[in-house]
């Protein structure tokens, strides 16, 4: 049953994304029409929607995993201030400005404060998988809004603690046959009921699994790379990520968050570019069901009938949650154009809403009627943040040709990804050919990034200083880790000759600008490089040749000139004479 649940699901989630690629709407909408179709309110063709909502889940704590593997902790840190100044004020705001606009029609403050803190979250799923579509994680407006989502995902306990209470304010009752919960982390009771308690707990975990990330985890991976056994990295990996979740969970704290700090736990080991290629396939795959599941909560006939109410609720928490954002922003220093595409990145509502919405429903602080709006504005705010994403930059460039909001507008000359190393080499492999290269290139200050499958190697080098990364270069995860787009040239020095022929190609693919160069021990695989979109093949054992015919001509007082001239125009013919062909004119 739930085999043939997943197929339908998949079958027609292939079709809509493909429909709407098509037409060049944003595949995360594609996904949630897909979940729209499959679930109970469209054409009810999936029977086992728990067993969907629960891979979801899964595939959220996967996503926040590998985000947590592209930062590090000098990021994290760098983000400290966003929190403060933009990410505290915006949840602040919203939930005010939610509470004074609701309080009238919701009938006490107490439910009016809970509904400000449903629309306060916002996505981070949705959200980051945006920014790393766009290549717009590292941006100003990039690092405003993660900051912005870490410090919501780290007030989550409060937020759950906080329903109980505002419903004994209310004075409300749990209604017979509450709804059921929808897609979201199925959170057991926190352990501690005193939210002082909770949130000093809270801390107390975040803290220590940090450390072990540092002292505990690197070392445990190097004992299971050195069996050189990919099965047991792979589990070794999942093992680490659902164990964190697992624990930040337990104290109250959202499975994302745990998920994030695994991944951060690794981000700045040796081991974490090679981490991030094997969860890849399982982080795509799971992360769009999530997408899927969330459709599934959307009821057709009750948006069809209060589509007025909704709409306006949407448009209102865009509009709200956008100003509350970009105002900080923009005190806090930032360009206007950066704080608004910041505001508009978190202008959804956020899938924990879900969880805490359900649960608000359950003790009566939302009726029924309240409760599909919220779930309808929700997703379909969720519908709405690619395509404002798509159209706001064009928008506001646009304005920013008007002399009169030129100046507000103007927004420093800088690239997503700016603080990444650009302009520089990649090495793979750090054999003696390796080494040398990278020693020649230290000498002369060139940047460089070296790829190694030793684990032996990449813990010494990197104690010894160098930028040296636990990772297989004929991976395209691997290599985009490692800033390829934006290299001058890729040195492939490897011994292993199926895997050079597959960096190549793989290099060459998502790469076609970068200059690519083959050390190879045979000379079979000149021809055969060059095709895959080698630049410059350097055979090994005629380089030796080469080596050898420049001494034994000097020996018999050839002019030096004319010796330098053959050899060039040997390795111009790509070793043509030394492979049998005709030897060249001097």
């Amino acid at each position: 049953m739930f085999l043939s649940d997943l197929l339908v699901v998949f079958a027609v989630t292939a079709a809509v994304v493909f429909a709407f690629g098509r037409a060049r709407v944003p595949s995360v909408v594609g996904l949630l029409v897909s979940g729209v179709l499959v679930g109970p309110y469209g054409l009810s063709l999936v029977g086992d929607v728990e067993s969907v909502k629960l891979l979801a889940e899964i595939g959220v704590v996967v996503l926040l995993f590998t985000v947590g593997l592209e930062f590090s902790m000098s990021r994290l840190l760098f983000m400290l201030p966003l929190m403060a100044r933009i990410g505290l004020p915006q949840i602040v705001g919203t939930t005010a400005i939610v509470t004074v606009a609701t309080w009238w029609y919701l009938g006490s403050v107490p439910q009016a404060i809970f509904a400000g803190l449903l629309v306060a979250m916002s996505s981070t799923a949705i959200v980051l998988k945006l920014l790393a579509d766009r290549g717009e994680t590292g941006s100003p407006q990039g690092r405003i809004a993660v900051a912005i989502l870490l410090l919501q995902d780290l007030l989550v306990v409060v937020a759950m603690l906080a329903v109980p209470m505002l419903a004994d304010a209310a004075g409300v009752t749990p209604p017979a046959g509450s709804p059921a919960a929808p897609a979201g982390p199925a959170h057991d009771p926190p352990l501690f009921a005193n939210p002082l308690a909770a949130v000093a707990a809270g801390l107390a975990v975040v803290a220590g699994l940090l450390l072990a990330g540092r002292r505990i985890v690197p070392a445990l991976l190097h004992e299971v790379v050195r069996l050189r056994n990919r099965e047991l990295f792979l589990i070794t990996i999942v093992l680490i990520c659902l164990g964190t979740a697992a624990i930040t969970a337990k104290v109250g704290l959202s499975l994302a968050l745990g998920a994030f700090l695994a991944g951060l736990s690794l981000s700045e080991s040796e081991y974490g570019h090679q981490a991030f290629t094997e969860v890849l396939p399982f982080r795509d795959t799971l992360a769009s069901l999530f997408f899927v599941s969330v459709g599934m909560l959307l009821d057709i006939r009750f948006l069809a009938a209060n589509a007025g109410l909704v709409a306006a609720t949407v448009v209102a928490i865009f509009v709200a949650k956008t100003l509350v954002t970009a105002i900080p922003a923009r005190l806090a220093g930032f360009p206007l154009r950066t704080s608004l595409l910041a505001g508009a990145a978190i202008a959804q509502v956020g899938e924990f809403s879900f969880v805490l919405g359900s649960r608000g429903a359950e003790v009566g602080l939302l009726d029924a009627d309240d409760y599909q709006t919220f779930l309808a504005a929700a997703v379909m705010t969720m519908a709405a943040t690619p395509l404002v994403a798509a159209v706001l930059p064009g928008w506001l460039e646009r304005l920013g040709r008007l002399p009169m909001l030129a100046p507000l507008l103007r927004e420093p000359p800088t690239a997503a990804g700016a603080a990444d190393v650009a302009d520089h080499v990649i090495i793979a492999g750090f054999g003696l050919n390796g080494r040398n290269l990278a020693k020649a290139l230290a000498e002369f200050g060139v940047p460089h990034v070296i790829l190694e499958l030793n684990p032996e190697t990449v813990r010494s080098q990197r104690l010894a200083g160098l930028d040296i990364r636990y990772g297989d270069c004929t991976r395209v995860p691997v290599l985009e880790h490692a800033g390829l787009g934006r290299a001058r040239a890729f040195v492939v020095a490897i011994s292993d000759p199926a895997s050079t022929r597959r960096s190549v190609r793989v290099a060459r693919e998502i790469a076609p600008g970068v200059r690519i160069f083959v050390r190879t021990e045979y000379v079979s695989e000149v021809e055969e490089l060059k095709a895959l979109g080698a630049d410059v093949v350097i055979p090994a054992e005629f380089e030796t040749a080469l080596s050898l015919f420049e001494r034994v001509l000097d020996i018999y007082q050839v002019p030096e000139d004319t010796i330098d001239g053959l050899v060039d125009r040997m390795r111009l013919e790509n070793y043509g004479f030394l492979r049998g062909r005709k030897a060249p004119r001097p």
